[in-house]
């Protein structure tokens, strides 16, 4: 089994997730997953976001309910906005947030919090099947998952950066 899943770090979709990790204002990134009233489990991620200043906050990409459903919203500290925003929305939350001075540094790291959430759920898929597939009737799909997510955070946590504290 660990071979197969060693070999899996050379899979095009893992090494464009482990290149999503990357981004050099994001760090301490972490994979959720929500379970939605159909059965389908949504992937969420969160950050931190430093600033040049050295100001850190909350950053994310989760899913909340609305009137239709469940829907994709970014975060930064206490300010919110919907999942998808062109760049003028982004500096928007970015104000709201008291971070205009960075907006620009900010609305790339928010898009690229979304970009690594669609690049997980891209993995996600293939390594709960590998999971499934070597577990054979050992593993649930609860297990699976468990494992799956667990391997995403591991991946995030050694490829992304880490806040230090301040000294």
């Amino acid at each position: 089994m660990e071979n197969r899943l060693t070999d899996r770090l050379w899979d095009r979709d893992v090494q464009a997730f482990i290149a999503a990790c990357r981004q050099e204002r994001l760090s301490d990134i972490t994979v959720s997953q929500k379970e939605a009233d159909n059965g389908q489990s949504l992937l969420a991620v969160s950050a931190t976001y430093r600033s040049g200043k050295g100001r850190i906050q909350p950053v994310g990409y989760r899913w909340v309910t609305s009137r239709s459903g469940l829907a994709g919203e970014v975060y930064v500290g206490k300010a919110k906005a919907p999942a998808g925003l062109e760049l003028d929305g982004l500096f928007w939350l970015a104000l709201r947030a008291g971070l205009w001075g960075e907006r620009r540094h900010l609305a790339f790291a928010l898009l690229a919090l979304a970009d690594l959430r669609s690049k997980a759920d891209g993995v996600r898929g293939r390594l709960q099947l590998e999971y499934l597939g070597t577990l054979g009737g050992k593993a649930s799909m609860a297990q699976a998952q468990e494992l799956t997510l667990q391997t995403l955070n591991d991946l995030a946590y050694l490829y992304g950066t880490r806040t230090t504290p301040a000294a």
